[in-house]
């Protein structure tokens, strides 16, 4: 079980914190576009609403948009790869 837990943290954590350090360093992209990213690669919606609220504009809804679906599809895909590769 911790093994998996451990795949789960990783899969979560991960790209996250290198999608925002590229982001950032990288894009040069602003505060409130990496708050949406992020949200967005999440798929969190209350992490959406806080960024919106703190932002007092759209960009965090825009940038959230943009990245949802593709995040659903990765996370679809990353679980089927790590279920044929592992078990």
């Amino acid at each position: 079980g911790y093994v998996w837990i451990g795949y789960g943290f990783i899969i979560t954590v991960l790209p996250l914190l290198v999608m925002g350090t590229i982001g950032r360093l990288v894009f040069k992209l602003n505060h409130f576009t990496l708050m949406g990213l992020i949200a967005g690669s999440m798929t969190d919606p209350p992490a959406l609403f806080f960024a919106n609220t703190t932002a007092g504009n759209e960009t965090p809804s825009v940038t959230y948009a943009s990245v949802y679906p593709l995040t659903m599809f990765v996370r679809v895909v990353t679980a089927q790869i790590l279920i044929l590769m592992f078990v």
